[in-house]
Protein backbone atom coordinates (compact mmCIF):
# COMPACT_ATOMS: atom_id res chain seq x y z
CA UNK A 1 0.00 0.00 0.00
CA UNK A 2 2.79 2.26 0.97
CA UNK A 3 5.05 1.24 -2.09
CA UNK A 4 1.59 2.29 -4.50
CA UNK A 5 1.27 5.80 -3.04
CA UNK A 6 5.03 5.94 -3.42
CA UNK A 7 5.01 5.16 -7.24
CA UNK A 8 1.60 7.37 -7.02
CA UNK A 9 3.48 10.28 -5.98
CA UNK A 10 6.35 10.22 -8.06
CA UNK A 11 3.97 9.77 -11.10
CA UNK A 12 1.88 13.17 -10.25
CA UNK A 13 5.27 15.29 -9.30
CA UNK A 14 6.24 13.88 -13.28
CA UNK A 15 2.74 15.22 -15.13
CA UNK A 16 3.54 18.26 -13.12
CA UNK A 17 7.54 18.84 -14.01
CA UNK A 18 5.57 18.31 -17.63
CA UNK A 19 2.90 20.54 -17.43
CA UNK A 20 4.76 23.40 -16.50
CA UNK A 21 7.02 23.21 -19.15
CA UNK A 22 4.11 22.60 -21.51
CA UNK A 23 2.66 25.51 -20.50
CA UNK A 24 5.61 27.94 -20.30
CA UNK A 25 6.25 26.77 -24.21
CA UNK A 26 2.63 27.69 -25.22
CA UNK A 27 2.21 30.44 -23.18
CA UNK A 28 -1.32 31.61 -21.38
CA UNK A 29 -4.47 30.31 -22.96
CA UNK A 30 -6.35 32.61 -25.10
CA UNK A 31 -9.87 33.57 -23.85
CA UNK A 32 -12.83 32.63 -25.56
CA UNK A 33 -14.28 34.50 -28.17
CA UNK A 34 -17.07 36.88 -26.62
CA UNK A 35 -20.88 36.33 -27.50
CA UNK A 36 -22.88 39.31 -29.76
CA UNK A 37 -25.67 40.80 -27.62
CA UNK A 38 -29.02 39.71 -28.66
CA UNK A 39 -30.34 43.21 -27.66
CA UNK A 40 -28.59 45.66 -29.73
CA UNK A 41 -28.98 49.67 -29.24
CA UNK A 42 -29.55 52.34 -32.28
CA UNK A 43 -28.91 56.07 -32.13
CA UNK A 44 -31.62 57.88 -34.80
CA UNK A 45 -31.11 61.49 -35.80
CA UNK A 46 -34.05 63.59 -36.14
CA UNK A 47 -32.64 67.27 -37.81
CA UNK A 48 -36.48 68.38 -37.31
CA UNK A 49 -35.96 71.99 -37.58
CA UNK A 50 -38.74 74.79 -35.82
CA UNK A 51 -39.21 78.11 -35.58
CA UNK A 52 -41.21 80.50 -33.07
CA UNK A 53 -44.49 78.97 -31.58
CA UNK A 54 -43.74 75.89 -33.02
CA UNK A 55 -43.99 72.23 -31.18
CA UNK A 56 -42.58 68.85 -32.33
CA UNK A 57 -43.18 65.51 -31.42
CA UNK A 58 -40.97 62.67 -31.74
CA UNK A 59 -42.22 59.40 -32.45
CA UNK A 60 -41.03 55.70 -31.17
CA UNK A 61 -42.55 52.55 -32.44
CA UNK A 62 -42.05 49.27 -31.09
CA UNK A 63 -42.93 46.52 -33.23
CA UNK A 64 -40.89 43.52 -31.30
CA UNK A 65 -41.98 41.97 -28.24
CA UNK A 66 -39.72 43.47 -26.09
CA UNK A 67 -40.22 46.70 -24.13
CA UNK A 68 -37.49 49.27 -25.10
CA UNK A 69 -35.68 51.97 -23.37
CA UNK A 70 -35.01 55.31 -25.31
CA UNK A 71 -33.12 58.20 -24.68
CA UNK A 72 -34.35 61.87 -25.77
CA UNK A 73 -31.84 64.76 -26.48
CA UNK A 74 -32.54 68.06 -27.71
CA UNK A 75 -30.08 70.67 -29.73
CA UNK A 76 -29.97 73.99 -31.25
CA UNK A 77 -26.62 75.72 -30.96
CA UNK A 78 -26.26 73.60 -27.66
CA UNK A 79 -28.05 70.90 -25.80
CA UNK A 80 -31.50 71.91 -24.39
CA UNK A 81 -32.72 71.22 -21.16
CA UNK A 82 -31.73 67.54 -19.80
CA UNK A 83 -32.43 64.25 -21.38
CA UNK A 84 -35.80 62.98 -21.52
CA UNK A 85 -35.86 58.80 -20.39
CA UNK A 86 -39.19 56.83 -21.96
CA UNK A 87 -40.38 53.19 -21.78
CA UNK A 88 -41.80 52.06 -25.17
CA UNK A 89 -43.50 48.81 -24.72
CA UNK A 90 -43.79 45.81 -27.09
CA UNK A 91 -45.88 46.22 -30.48
CA UNK A 92 -46.64 50.25 -29.21
CA UNK A 93 -45.91 53.54 -30.03
CA UNK A 94 -44.68 56.46 -28.04
CA UNK A 95 -45.17 60.12 -28.49
CA UNK A 96 -43.10 62.11 -26.89
CA UNK A 97 -43.04 66.00 -26.90
CA UNK A 98 -39.69 67.97 -27.83
CA UNK A 99 -38.00 71.50 -28.38
CA UNK A 100 -39.09 73.06 -31.95
CA UNK A 101 -38.58 76.53 -30.62
CA UNK A 102 -35.55 77.19 -33.04
CA UNK A 103 -35.15 76.71 -36.30
CA UNK A 104 -31.85 74.33 -36.06
CA UNK A 105 -34.22 72.27 -33.62
CA UNK A 106 -32.96 68.57 -33.29
CA UNK A 107 -33.31 65.62 -31.53
CA UNK A 108 -31.32 62.91 -31.07
CA UNK A 109 -32.65 59.39 -29.91
CA UNK A 110 -31.04 56.28 -28.60
CA UNK A 111 -33.01 53.28 -28.28
CA UNK A 112 -31.86 50.57 -26.12
CA UNK A 113 -32.50 47.24 -25.85
CA UNK A 114 -33.55 46.44 -29.55
CA UNK A 115 -34.82 48.15 -32.67
CA UNK A 116 -37.69 50.64 -33.04
CA UNK A 117 -38.43 53.06 -36.00
CA UNK A 118 -38.20 56.88 -34.76
CA UNK A 119 -39.66 59.95 -36.89
CA UNK A 120 -40.86 63.35 -35.97
CA UNK A 121 -43.92 65.49 -36.74
CA UNK A 122 -43.42 69.32 -35.93
CA UNK A 123 -46.77 71.76 -35.97
CA UNK A 124 -46.07 75.52 -36.99
CA UNK A 125 -46.97 78.07 -34.66
CA UNK A 126 -49.36 80.71 -35.15
CA UNK A 127 -48.07 82.95 -37.67
CA UNK A 128 -46.64 80.03 -39.57
CA UNK A 129 -49.18 77.49 -39.76
CA UNK A 130 -48.61 73.99 -41.57
CA UNK A 131 -47.69 70.37 -40.70
CA UNK A 132 -43.95 68.65 -41.49
CA UNK A 133 -43.34 65.10 -41.14
CA UNK A 134 -40.57 62.63 -41.60
CA UNK A 135 -38.43 59.78 -40.61
CA UNK A 136 -35.14 60.21 -38.46
CA UNK A 137 -32.51 58.55 -39.49
CA UNK A 138 -29.72 56.37 -38.25
CA UNK A 139 -27.08 56.41 -40.32
CA UNK A 140 -25.06 59.53 -39.82
CA UNK A 141 -22.73 60.49 -42.34
CA UNK A 142 -20.39 62.01 -44.00
CA UNK A 143 -22.13 63.66 -47.33
CA UNK A 144 -26.06 64.06 -47.73
CA UNK A 145 -27.93 65.78 -50.37
CA UNK A 146 -31.65 67.10 -50.50
CA UNK A 147 -33.54 68.89 -53.23
CA UNK A 148 -36.63 70.38 -51.94
CA UNK A 149 -35.72 74.07 -50.95
CA UNK A 150 -37.57 77.58 -52.75
CA UNK A 151 -35.79 81.09 -52.38
CA UNK A 152 -38.75 82.80 -54.34
CA UNK A 153 -41.03 85.58 -52.33
CA UNK A 154 -42.18 84.54 -49.26
CA UNK A 155 -40.72 81.57 -49.13
CA UNK A 156 -38.29 80.84 -46.55
CA UNK A 157 -35.84 77.50 -46.67
CA UNK A 158 -33.12 75.79 -44.35
CA UNK A 159 -30.69 73.50 -44.11
CA UNK A 160 -30.64 71.73 -40.45
CA UNK A 161 -27.33 69.91 -40.00
CA UNK A 162 -27.14 68.27 -36.53
CA UNK A 163 -23.90 67.10 -34.87
CA UNK A 164 -24.71 65.47 -31.64
CA UNK A 165 -21.29 63.99 -31.49
CA UNK A 166 -18.83 64.95 -29.18
CA UNK A 167 -16.39 66.07 -31.48
CA UNK A 168 -16.70 69.02 -33.85
CA UNK A 169 -17.64 68.57 -37.43
CA UNK A 170 -16.21 70.69 -40.77
CA UNK A 171 -18.82 70.95 -43.50
CA UNK A 172 -18.96 72.35 -47.48
CA UNK A 173 -21.81 72.89 -49.01
CA UNK A 174 -22.69 73.33 -52.46
CA UNK A 175 -26.13 74.42 -53.46
CA UNK A 176 -26.99 73.54 -57.51
CA UNK A 177 -29.83 75.66 -59.25
CA UNK A 178 -31.89 74.97 -62.33
CA UNK A 179 -29.91 76.89 -64.85
CA UNK A 180 -26.93 78.68 -63.03
CA UNK A 181 -23.66 77.31 -62.09
CA UNK A 182 -22.96 75.92 -58.87
CA UNK A 183 -23.29 78.46 -55.57
CA UNK A 184 -19.90 77.62 -53.39
CA UNK A 185 -20.44 80.21 -50.28
CA UNK A 186 -17.17 81.14 -48.47
CA UNK A 187 -19.02 81.40 -45.54
CA UNK A 188 -20.54 77.95 -45.78
CA UNK A 189 -16.83 76.44 -46.77
CA UNK A 190 -14.93 74.54 -43.88
CA UNK A 191 -18.01 75.35 -41.65
CA UNK A 192 -17.35 74.40 -38.06
CA UNK A 193 -20.67 72.72 -36.89
CA UNK A 194 -19.82 72.48 -32.90
CA UNK A 195 -20.21 68.98 -31.22
CA UNK A 196 -23.56 68.79 -29.55
CA UNK A 197 -25.35 71.18 -31.35
CA UNK A 198 -27.17 72.48 -34.97
CA UNK A 199 -27.09 74.95 -37.44
CA UNK A 200 -29.70 76.39 -39.66
CA UNK A 201 -28.21 77.80 -42.44
CA UNK A 202 -30.40 80.18 -44.64
CA UNK A 203 -30.81 78.77 -48.51
CA UNK A 204 -32.28 81.92 -49.46
CA UNK A 205 -29.72 84.46 -47.41
CA UNK A 206 -28.54 87.38 -49.48
CA UNK A 207 -25.08 86.17 -48.44
CA UNK A 208 -25.22 83.39 -50.46
CA UNK A 209 -26.21 84.12 -53.73
CA UNK A 210 -28.80 82.08 -54.05
CA UNK A 211 -31.94 83.70 -54.53
CA UNK A 212 -34.95 83.60 -56.33
CA UNK A 213 -34.80 80.22 -57.39
CA UNK A 214 -38.30 77.84 -57.61
CA UNK A 215 -35.97 74.63 -56.85
CA UNK A 216 -32.48 74.50 -55.23
CA UNK A 217 -30.72 70.98 -54.28
CA UNK A 218 -28.13 71.13 -51.52
CA UNK A 219 -24.74 69.26 -51.41
CA UNK A 220 -23.77 69.38 -47.72
CA UNK A 221 -20.48 67.46 -47.25
CA UNK A 222 -18.19 67.04 -43.88
CA UNK A 223 -14.16 66.84 -44.12
CA UNK A 224 -14.78 65.77 -40.38
CA UNK A 225 -16.85 64.40 -37.63
CA UNK A 226 -20.70 62.76 -38.93
CA UNK A 227 -23.77 64.49 -39.68
CA UNK A 228 -26.91 64.78 -40.47
CA UNK A 229 -29.06 66.92 -42.33
CA UNK A 230 -32.75 67.66 -43.87
CA UNK A 231 -34.67 70.58 -45.36
CA UNK A 232 -36.59 72.49 -44.05
CA UNK A 233 -39.33 75.16 -45.79
CA UNK A 234 -41.63 77.73 -44.16
CA UNK A 235 -44.25 79.55 -46.63
CA UNK A 236 -45.68 83.11 -45.59
CA UNK A 237 -49.34 83.22 -44.53
CA UNK A 238 -48.89 78.87 -44.27
CA UNK A 239 -46.96 76.46 -45.39
CA UNK A 240 -44.11 74.21 -44.06
CA UNK A 241 -42.76 70.86 -45.24
CA UNK A 242 -39.69 68.78 -43.74
CA UNK A 243 -37.62 66.53 -46.26
CA UNK A 244 -34.76 64.19 -44.96
CA UNK A 245 -31.46 64.32 -47.19
CA UNK A 246 -30.31 61.10 -48.10
CA UNK A 247 -26.47 59.64 -47.93
CA UNK A 248 -26.18 58.12 -51.19
CA UNK A 249 -27.45 59.11 -54.68
CA UNK A 250 -29.14 56.08 -56.81
CA UNK A 251 -29.93 55.70 -60.45
CA UNK A 252 -33.62 54.25 -59.37
CA UNK A 253 -35.77 56.19 -57.10
CA UNK A 254 -39.44 54.96 -55.89
CA UNK A 255 -41.61 58.44 -54.93
CA UNK A 256 -45.28 57.51 -53.18
CA UNK A 257 -47.27 59.74 -52.68
CA UNK A 258 -51.27 59.88 -51.15
CA UNK A 259 -53.37 62.31 -49.03
CA UNK A 260 -53.35 65.10 -51.57
CA UNK A 261 -55.19 66.83 -54.17
CA UNK A 262 -53.34 65.46 -57.48
CA UNK A 263 -50.72 67.32 -58.17
CA UNK A 264 -47.34 67.11 -57.74
CA UNK A 265 -43.97 68.38 -58.55
CA UNK A 266 -40.61 66.26 -59.33
CA UNK A 267 -37.45 67.50 -58.70
CA UNK A 268 -34.09 66.33 -59.35
CA UNK A 269 -30.70 67.22 -57.99
CA UNK A 270 -27.55 66.10 -60.56
CA UNK A 271 -24.14 66.88 -58.91
CA UNK A 272 -21.58 64.99 -61.49
CA UNK A 273 -20.27 67.09 -64.55
CA UNK A 274 -21.71 65.10 -67.54
CA UNK A 275 -25.60 65.53 -66.45
CA UNK A 276 -27.63 62.76 -67.07
CA UNK A 277 -30.54 61.00 -68.93
CA UNK A 278 -34.07 59.79 -66.97
CA UNK A 279 -37.73 59.01 -67.23
CA UNK A 280 -40.30 59.13 -64.79
CA UNK A 281 -43.42 56.16 -64.63
CA UNK A 282 -46.50 56.49 -62.26
CA UNK A 283 -47.40 53.19 -60.76
CA UNK A 284 -50.45 52.90 -59.30
CA UNK A 285 -54.03 50.76 -59.31
CA UNK A 286 -55.17 50.43 -62.79
CA UNK A 287 -52.55 52.15 -64.34
CA UNK A 288 -50.01 50.44 -66.87
CA UNK A 289 -46.46 51.61 -66.43
CA UNK A 290 -46.42 54.17 -68.55
CA UNK A 291 -44.14 57.26 -68.73
CA UNK A 292 -45.59 60.90 -67.68
CA UNK A 293 -46.27 62.98 -71.32
CA UNK A 294 -42.77 64.18 -72.07
CA UNK A 295 -40.84 62.70 -69.26
CA UNK A 296 -40.08 59.32 -71.00
CA UNK A 297 -36.60 60.75 -71.92
CA UNK A 298 -35.28 64.00 -70.71
CA UNK A 299 -32.14 64.94 -70.73
CA UNK A 300 -30.82 66.79 -67.72
CA UNK A 301 -27.11 68.81 -67.72
CA UNK A 302 -24.44 68.58 -65.25
CA UNK A 303 -24.52 70.20 -62.02
CA UNK A 304 -27.89 71.20 -62.03
CA UNK A 305 -31.46 71.01 -60.41
CA UNK A 306 -34.87 70.58 -62.66
CA UNK A 307 -38.76 70.31 -61.54
CA UNK A 308 -41.48 69.15 -63.55
CA UNK A 309 -45.32 69.09 -62.61
CA UNK A 310 -46.73 65.65 -62.89
CA UNK A 311 -50.20 64.17 -62.78
CA UNK A 312 -51.24 61.96 -59.91
CA UNK A 313 -54.35 60.92 -58.60
CA UNK A 314 -55.13 58.97 -55.19
CA UNK A 315 -52.19 56.78 -53.45
CA UNK A 316 -49.70 55.89 -56.16
CA UNK A 317 -46.13 56.61 -56.52
CA UNK A 318 -43.58 57.71 -59.53
CA UNK A 319 -40.66 55.20 -60.71
CA UNK A 320 -37.92 57.35 -61.77
CA UNK A 321 -34.66 55.94 -63.43
CA UNK A 322 -31.67 57.45 -64.95
CA UNK A 323 -29.48 55.56 -67.80
CA UNK A 324 -26.12 57.00 -67.23
CA UNK A 325 -25.57 58.53 -63.71
CA UNK A 326 -26.91 59.18 -60.63
CA UNK A 327 -29.33 61.49 -58.89
CA UNK A 328 -31.04 62.32 -55.86
CA UNK A 329 -34.65 63.20 -56.23
CA UNK A 330 -37.80 64.87 -54.21
CA UNK A 331 -41.16 65.20 -54.76
CA UNK A 332 -43.93 67.59 -53.27
CA UNK A 333 -47.72 67.35 -53.41
CA UNK A 334 -49.58 70.34 -53.06
CA UNK A 335 -52.66 69.36 -50.13
CA UNK A 336 -56.52 71.13 -49.81
CA UNK A 337 -55.07 74.16 -48.37
CA UNK A 338 -52.08 76.37 -48.05
CA UNK A 339 -49.82 74.02 -46.45
CA UNK A 340 -47.82 70.98 -48.72
CA UNK A 341 -45.85 68.29 -48.09
CA UNK A 342 -42.38 66.37 -49.35
CA UNK A 343 -40.88 63.37 -49.37
CA UNK A 344 -37.17 62.45 -50.67
CA UNK A 345 -38.14 59.19 -51.60
CA UNK A 346 -36.19 55.83 -51.27
CA UNK A 347 -33.97 54.32 -53.40
CA UNK A 348 -34.34 49.98 -52.22
CA UNK A 349 -37.38 48.19 -51.33
CA UNK A 350 -38.13 45.77 -48.20
CA UNK A 351 -40.72 42.89 -47.36
CA UNK A 352 -41.53 45.28 -43.64
CA UNK A 353 -41.94 48.84 -42.96
CA UNK A 354 -43.05 50.76 -39.99
CA UNK A 355 -45.29 53.84 -40.64
CA UNK A 356 -45.44 56.54 -38.17
CA UNK A 357 -48.29 58.76 -37.78
CA UNK A 358 -48.00 62.17 -39.58
CA UNK A 359 -50.92 64.33 -38.04
CA UNK A 360 -52.71 64.08 -35.02
CA UNK A 361 -54.73 66.65 -32.73
CA UNK A 362 -57.75 68.52 -34.34
CA UNK A 363 -59.91 66.58 -36.81
CA UNK A 364 -56.92 64.79 -37.96
CA UNK A 365 -57.71 61.80 -41.09
CA UNK A 366 -54.82 59.42 -41.87
CA UNK A 367 -53.79 57.98 -45.69
CA UNK A 368 -51.27 55.11 -46.51
CA UNK A 369 -50.20 53.96 -49.68
CA UNK A 370 -48.20 50.45 -50.62
CA UNK A 371 -45.81 50.46 -53.52
CA UNK A 372 -44.70 47.41 -55.08
CA UNK A 373 -42.49 48.16 -57.74
CA UNK A 374 -41.99 44.35 -58.56
CA UNK A 375 -43.43 41.85 -61.66
CA UNK A 376 -45.13 39.47 -59.08
CA UNK A 377 -48.36 40.43 -56.69
CA UNK A 378 -47.61 41.11 -53.14
CA UNK A 379 -49.71 39.96 -49.85
CA UNK A 380 -49.39 42.40 -47.04
CA UNK A 381 -50.66 42.51 -43.55
CA UNK A 382 -50.70 45.84 -41.94
CA UNK A 383 -50.97 45.98 -37.91
CA UNK A 384 -51.82 49.07 -35.92
CA UNK A 385 -49.07 49.57 -32.89
CA UNK A 386 -51.11 52.21 -30.62
CA UNK A 387 -49.77 54.92 -28.42
CA UNK A 388 -48.70 53.08 -25.08
CA UNK A 389 -49.03 49.46 -26.47
CA UNK A 390 -52.37 47.34 -26.52
CA UNK A 391 -54.20 45.14 -28.89
CA UNK A 392 -52.12 43.72 -31.76
CA UNK A 393 -55.51 42.55 -33.07
CA UNK A 394 -56.18 45.85 -35.20
CA UNK A 395 -55.04 44.34 -38.32
CA UNK A 396 -55.86 44.46 -41.95
CA UNK A 397 -55.16 42.35 -45.21
CA UNK A 398 -54.79 43.07 -48.87
CA UNK A 399 -52.87 42.42 -52.12
CA UNK A 400 -50.51 45.07 -54.38
CA UNK A 401 -50.56 43.99 -57.89
CA UNK A 402 -47.41 43.76 -59.39
CA UNK A 403 -45.99 47.50 -60.97
CA UNK A 404 -48.92 49.31 -58.94
CA UNK A 405 -50.10 50.37 -55.71
CA UNK A 406 -52.62 49.55 -52.69
CA UNK A 407 -53.85 52.21 -50.49
CA UNK A 408 -54.72 50.99 -46.75
CA UNK A 409 -58.75 51.75 -45.85
CA UNK A 410 -59.27 55.13 -44.25
CA UNK A 411 -61.76 53.48 -41.99
CA UNK A 412 -58.98 51.39 -40.50
CA UNK A 413 -56.29 54.04 -40.23
CA UNK A 414 -59.42 56.02 -38.67
CA UNK A 415 -59.67 53.32 -35.78
CA UNK A 416 -56.46 55.43 -33.93
CA UNK A 417 -55.28 58.40 -35.83
CA UNK A 418 -52.26 58.26 -33.50
CA UNK A 419 -50.93 54.56 -34.20
CA UNK A 420 -48.14 53.81 -36.24
CA UNK A 421 -48.57 51.25 -38.46
CA UNK A 422 -46.36 47.26 -38.99
CA UNK A 423 -46.64 46.43 -42.46
CA UNK A 424 -45.51 42.94 -43.15
CA UNK A 425 -45.39 41.99 -46.67
CA UNK A 426 -44.68 38.42 -49.17
CA UNK A 427 -42.03 40.71 -51.24
CA UNK A 428 -40.39 43.71 -51.39
CA UNK A 429 -42.24 47.22 -51.33
CA UNK A 430 -42.11 50.30 -50.35
CA UNK A 431 -44.71 51.80 -47.72
CA UNK A 432 -45.62 56.31 -46.92
CA UNK A 433 -48.26 57.39 -45.07
CA UNK A 434 -49.82 61.10 -44.90
CA UNK A 435 -52.53 63.19 -43.07
CA UNK A 436 -54.13 66.05 -42.44
CA UNK A 437 -55.22 67.88 -39.55
CA UNK A 438 -56.81 71.30 -38.76
CA UNK A 439 -56.87 73.94 -41.53
CA UNK A 440 -55.61 72.33 -44.15
CA UNK A 441 -52.51 71.38 -42.33
CA UNK A 442 -50.82 68.21 -44.36
CA UNK A 443 -47.60 66.07 -44.25
CA UNK A 444 -46.42 62.38 -46.01
CA UNK A 445 -43.28 60.97 -44.48
CA UNK A 446 -41.84 57.44 -45.87
CA UNK A 447 -42.07 54.73 -44.03
CA UNK A 448 -39.13 52.94 -42.13
CA UNK A 449 -38.10 50.02 -43.21
CA UNK A 450 -37.34 46.81 -40.75
CA UNK A 451 -33.99 45.65 -40.97
CA UNK A 452 -33.93 41.23 -41.45
CA UNK A 453 -34.27 39.81 -38.45
CA UNK A 454 -36.03 41.99 -35.99
CA UNK A 455 -39.41 40.35 -37.03
CA UNK A 456 -40.51 36.75 -37.73
CA UNK A 457 -40.87 35.98 -41.28
CA UNK A 458 -43.01 37.77 -43.03
CA UNK A 459 -46.41 36.16 -44.25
Amino acid sequence: MRGGRGWLAIVLAALAVIGAEAATRLGPAAPAAATTGAAPSTTWLCPHGGGPGWTGTIEIANPTGATLDARLTSYAAKPLGTPKEVSVPPHGEVLQEVDASARAASTRVDVFGGWAAVGWVVWGGAKEPGLGAEPCTSTPGQHWDVVDAVTTQRSHSFLVVMNPFSIDAVIDVTLYLPEEPPVRSNAWTDLTVPAGSALALPIGSQKVGALGQTIVGAEVTAARGRIAVASSVVRDGGGIRSSLAVPNQASQWILPITGGTGGATLSLLVTNDTGIRFSAQVLARGVDESAIGDLSDVRQGGSSTTSSQVPTEGGSALLVQTQDGTVAAGLRAAGHGADDAATGGTATDAPAWVVLPTAFGLDPAASMVLVNDGASKVRATVTLLHDGGGSVGDTIQLSVPAGQTAAVSRSFLAKDHTAAALVEASGPIVALGAGTAGSGRYAMALGVPVPAGVLPDAP
